[in-house]
């Protein structure tokens, strides 16, 4: 399980929707996150539940969900994933 740590200005929340917003730059790809406040010491923990679309596509977001009903929502960055498509088809085509 890898641990992210919210840091000002690394993520966004929208309380509406109970919902953490992250860019991937930064933090390792996993199918179980830790999710740290630093402020409020809370720890959350959060499983893999779906992406919406796949993997390559910039506009790609994985969907983690947690017993308490909250979302995190790591999306994909453009220039990572133009790097990791760029990667893959190389490797494929040997």
């Amino acid at each position: 399980m890898a641990l992210i740590t919210l840091t000002t200005g690394s993520y966004q929340y929208d309380s509406k929707l109970k919902t953490i917003h992250i860019s991937e730059k930064g933090i390792p790809f996993a199918t179980e996150y830790s999710v740290l406040n630093p402020r409020t010491k809370n720890l959350k923990q959060f499983k893999f539940s779906h992406s919406t679309g796949p993997e390559f596509e910039p506009t790609t977001r994985w969907v983690y969900k947690n017993d308490d009903g909250f979302i995190l929502e790591v999306h994909n960055d453009a220039e990572i994933t133009k790097k990791a498509a760029q990667a893959y088809l190389q490797a494929k085509t040997r």
